[in-house]
């Protein structure tokens, strides 16, 4: 395998003609992920490398938000290595192009020491492509209530309406001198009550509170939950309920039923036996009709029950890396822990968090009163 260390930060080509850490570069790339998942934007990670005169592989301290996104998604930081990415378009140019498909591309896993675990890397890439979904702005013309991924604000992109499910933007008043937060539904503040007629404005101290309330409840159980996720692990393992045969049983019926089939067929000679194996060629056929739909239908759960487990590895991992109490707001483990917060009434709200825990939570009767 031929990989280019020119522009690789974290890796030197070792004895063993394999990727060899290097230990300071390493650990810009771990920061670079970790701040990632704590909710920093790419351009925050550059400000704070630059800020810290922190050096590329080439040795200049200015980064690209390229080189970031880049790095984020290199498998090469967990261990593995995906060959031919791009390849030479043709001998007489020799320009290289990438490669979306026009060839075959070869994917080893654990080739070399990790950086990064697998269950961050697969974590971040949960993360890209959570505030890819956000990332389109608000079209006056047709409320999407989508708009662009910001860190600055845990609750931008998880408050959600739940009257119209349009998310809530932070607003500012100025009232009597003084500035106010709130949070109010991006249809009720672009369209007034033609498309959301009921959605309350929260004021953000009290929200804050509620959503570090239902954090804390969250992290009293961190133990149980961990449980919880091993155990919806193992259950990828198990077999497709209501399904008697594993898919590897289902598959021999498979083969043996087809090669019954072609022997039926290298038997049958003439128009009297076709008619008299006609209901044994339809039994056949009946019978690999049912087994292939039964082999899509655990296919299908297989699938989903890895994506479930991936997913909740990725929760475990955060959660792992989580504080046990939090005390005072902190807008990094929020985004890090919370899923969605849909707002129920001007008194309650539901936090999903990323490991499918839900917990209803009653918002502080000290709130400042609201106008709707």
């Amino acid at each position: 395998m031929v990989i280019q260390y020119k522009h690789l930060l974290g890796y030197i080509r070792g004895e063993d003609g394999k990727p060899k850490i290097v230990p300071d570069q390493a650990e810009t790339i771990r920061f670079i992920f970790r701040r990632y998942l704590a909710g920093d934007t790419l351009r925050a990670i550059k400000a704070e490398l630059e800020a810290e005169q922190v050096p590329y592989v080439t040795g200049e301290v200015s980064w690209n938000i390229s080189t970031l996104q880049s790095i984020l998604q290199n498998e090469k930081y967990c261990g593995d290595v995906v060959m031919q990415k791009t390849f030479r378009k043709d001998c007489i140019s020799k320009k290289t192009v990438v490669n979306t498909g026009q060839l075959p591309k070869y994917w080893t896993q654990n080739h070399h020491e990790a950086i990064v675990s697998r269950e961050m890397f697969d974590a971040v890439q949960e993360e890209i492509a959570r505030r890819k979904a956000m990332a389109s702005s608000t079209n006056k013309s047709t409320p999407t209530g989508l708009g662009k991924y910001s860190s600055k604000h845990a609750m931008t992109g998880l408050l959600i309406c739940g009257e119209c499910g349009t998310p809530y933007r932070r607003v500012v008043w100025t009232q009597k001198g003084g500035k106010r937060p709130v949070w109010r539904c991006v249809n009720r503040v672009d369209y007034g009550r033609r498309v959301c007629k009921r959605s309350p404005t929260l004021d953000e101290k009290p929200l804050q509170e509620a959503v570090l309330a239902a954090v804390n409840s969250l992290m009293s159980r961190k133990d149980e939950l961990s449980n919880d996720v091993a155990s919806e692990m193992l259950q990828e393992l198990a077999p497709v309920p209501g399904e008697v045969l594993s898919l590897g049983d289902i598959e021999r019926a498979i083969v043996d039923l087809s090669h019954r089939f072609d022997q039926l067929m290298n038997e049958t000679d003439g128009e009297e036996s076709i008619q008299r194996n006609l209901d044994r060629f339809r039994e056949i056929s009946e019978q690999l009709a049912l087994l292939k739909q039964r082999k899509a239908h655990a296919l299908g759960v297989q699938a989903e029950n890895e994506v479930m487990a991936k997913k909740l590895r990725c929760a475990a991992t955060i959660m792992e890396a989580a504080p046990t109490e939090v005390t005072e707001w902190n807008e990094s483990i929020a985004h890090q822990l919370v899923e969605e917060i849909k707002v129920l009434s001007k008194d309650e709200i539901k936090v999903t968090f990323r490991n499918g825990t839900e917990i209803t939570q009653t918002i502080s009767a000290l709130r400042q009163e609201a106008a709707s």
